[in-house]
């Protein structure tokens, strides 16, 4: 069943989705209502399961991390099976995505590794376990990754989005507790100073300043409620495009910047060169974003996979 929002749980929900790190009273001033308002909608929110969570944008390149993505079709499968290998692919630490879905693929993958020899290596492993039941896969490495806030939830919004992104950079070196803190805040972004003080044994004041440095360093990108839009009734793809021409992808990623239904865009290095995922309310929705994109981009754009997210079995926004 579709649930309901009023104005004043939407713009609560726009004022985590700009920064989730953002306290009661940041809140409630935006909002015009009470501080003890704000705290009790968003519980409501949380008891609704609308939001599920807190985390934070990383830029997991700056950190020495690549992005591969595996996408399956299987073969000769029952449920049970299915449902092994995904429990098989859960437990795995470099595991950071892993969906289930309708279209051309069946299951899709994504993996955070330090190098393509760790790649390589948990490739094979499954390979070694599940070949019988793979008919296709594709593997692509992600080169460049665009994040941006959940526009088409906020009418009339007039926050702009700034574009968050990850791609090959050069590794920086951060201490112990600085991967602490990034590990924790990616878990939970509205956590608390005090409690990441005792954790550390240092002031808030002195967590306050490393938190201050990686958002300077952009290692730490933004802070986002995770949001499942499901249940305001909307429906997540994944639209992979090959591309006959390569001189416009600029003018396509600002196109895609545009668009408050885009929530990802993507340079890819494999079988696909780009890609977008959008949340909408319907398949017309749907066809009509993508006969924009196609209409504009005639002469870029070869074809196109467009596949369905129907279940999200496991999101972690740091490895292990």
């Amino acid at each position: 069943m579709e649930l309901k929002l009023d104005q004043k749980d939407k713009k609560i929900l726009e004022q985590l989705d700009i920064n989730s790190r953002q306290s009661n009273s940041q809140i409630a001033k935006r909002v015009r209502i009470s501080k003890d308002a704000v705290g009790y909608r968003i519980k409501n929110l949380e008891k609704s399961k609308i939001v599920s969570g807190y985390y934070s944008v990383l830029n997991i390149a700056k950190l020495g991390y690549i992005t591969y993505k595996l996408m399956l079709t299987f073969q000769n499968t029952t449920s049970k099976i299915e449902k092994e290998i995904i429990e098989y692919l859960k437990q795995k630490k470099n595991v950071g995505w892993l969906v289930s879905c309708d279209g051309y693929y069946n299951l899709m993958v994504v993996t955070w590794v330090k190098n393509s020899a760790i790649f390589d290596n948990f490739l094979k492993e499954f390979l070694k376990r599940y070949s019988q039941f793979i008919k296709e896969r594709d593997i692509i490495l992600i080169t460049e990754n665009h994040s941006h806030r959940k526009e088409y939830l906020h009418d009339n919004s007039k926050e702009i989005t700034k574009d968050i992104f990850y791609g090959f950079e050069q590794t920086l070196e951060i201490d112990k507790i600085d991967l602490f803190l990034i590990r924790q805040l990616s878990e939970n972004s509205r956590i608390s100073l005090n409690s990441l003080s005792e954790s550390v044994k240092l002031t808030p004041e002195a967590i306050a300043h490393r938190i201050k440095k990686l958002k300077k360093q952009e290692i730490i990108q933004a802070f986002r409620p995770i949001i499942n839009t499901s249940l305001l009734g909307y429906q997540y793809y994944n639209i992979l495009f090959k591309l006959k021409k390569f001189d416009n992808v600029d003018k396509i990623f600002n196109f895609f910047r545009q668009q408050p239904n885009i929530i990802y865009f993507v340079k890819y290095l494999g079988n696909y060169d780009i890609g977008i995922d959008l949340e909408v309310k319907s398949l017309d929705e749907l066809r009509t974003i993508l006969n924009q994109i196609k209409d504009t981009f005639s002469e870029d754009i070869q074809s196109y996979n467009s596949i369905l997210i129907n279940q999200e079995h496991k999101l972690s926004y740091f490895p292990e």
